[in-house]
């Protein structure tokens, strides 16, 4: 899904992972997880990205996990910062390194300039079947 890079997309963005997680059968506490990770990648992509341009969205099920991936077309890859820094802001990378089963940054597809940030979280967090 596409949605212009404005921090007043972020909660269209939040609530339209939130839908599709949901219909992959995430649970109430994968939802959570999942809609605040969105939303920090989503406000990373606007606050860092080039101005006017858009961020793409998407969502899927792969076994027990739910993947989300926001694309946005600056070259920079995020940073994890000090959690120690005295800093009102920047822990969003932060939150996705800890909260997340895995992270990572990979070239968009397509060679569309920029990146792709993703994220996983087991569709049922503790289950024995949740990777």
């Amino acid at each position: 899904m596409r949605f212009e890079a404005r921090l007043s997309a972020v909660p269209r963005a939040r609530r339209w992972v939130a839908a599709r997680a949901a219909a992959a059968g995430a649970s109430a506490g994968a939802l959570r997880v999942v809609e605040l990770l969105a939303s920090e990648l989503v406000t990373n992509a606007v606050r860092h990205g080039p101005p006017g341009g858009e961020v793409v969205v998407g969502v899927e099920r792969a076994g027990a996990v739910v993947r989300v991936h926001v694309d946005d077309a600056s070259p920079d890859p995020p940073v994890v910062l000090d959690p120690a820094s005295h800093a009102l802001s920047g822990r969003g990378v932060l939150l996705v390194d800890t909260l997340a089963r895995a992270w990572g940054v990979s070239s968009r597809p397509g060679g569309a300039p920029g990146k792709r940030v993703w994220f996983e979280v087991a569709l049922r967090p503790g289950r024995p079947d949740a990777p």
